[in-house]
């Protein structure tokens, strides 16, 4: 399978400034590793099976180099098999001549051991730095995924993007609304896919 990695701008609106969106690097580490100090393990990014097998209960992301170093890996790997596809969520400063680290989204098939694409459902995941909330980050960067990703798969599997978030997380409630996936149903914890009773919502392929 070729490479998917791509970036993806999303224009500036309201209070908040444009976004870029594009696989994680390097140069991404030092500004993830401390945000993960500042929330470990309350919340961070989403994680994937090369990240499951290793990692202790309740790990969210890296918080020092060499975590760092094996997460990355992970995230090259799942570009290169189409498993999960992840980006790094950055904002462009005021100032026009940079952009820092807000969040992370990713993708992943709902069929374990698939590549987006090749089952019908896929899962998205997202998480925004605590400084960044409340100004619309989240849902411009998953209304960008959603739509790339259809664009991207929906001529083959792909018809339907769940969005799973924790019973009690009312603010993924209102990204979810704000973001065109309607509310499904309610579930009891499914582990691995998801730890805790959870909100499905979905947003289908028109």
């Amino acid at each position: 399978m070729a490479d998917m990695r791509v970036a993806l701008e999303v224009p500036a609106e309201g209070r908040r400034s444009g976004l870029l969106l594009r696989p994680w690097l390097v140069a991404d580490m030092s500004a993830l590793i401390s945000a993960m100090r500042r929330e470990y393990p309350a919340a961070g990014p989403w994680p994937n099976p090369d990240v499951d097998s290793w990692a202790p209960p309740g790990w969210t992301g890296p918080r020092n180099e060499n975590e760092a170093n094996t997460w990355l890996d992970s995230q090259d790997r799942g570009w290169r098999t189409g498993e999960w596809l992840t980006f790094v969520v950055l904002e462009r400063d005021r100032t026009g001549r940079g952009h820092h680290l807000c969040g992370h989204i990713g993708l992943k098939a709902s069929t374990a051991g698939c590549r987006v694409g090749q089952s019908e459902s896929a899962e998205v995941g997202l998480w925004t730095a605590p400084e960044a909330r409340g100004h619309g980050i989240a849902t411009a960067a998953l209304v960008a995924v959603t739509g790339w990703a259809f664009d991207s798969f929906g001529g083959d599997a792909l018809r339907r993007i769940e969005f799973v978030h924790d019973l009690d997380n009312m603010a993924s409630c209102r990204i979810a609304e704000k973001s065109g996936y309607a509310f499904r149903e309610m579930s009891p914890a499914n582990p691995p896919r998801w730890l805790t009773a959870a909100h499905i919502h979905a947003h289908s392929m028109r």
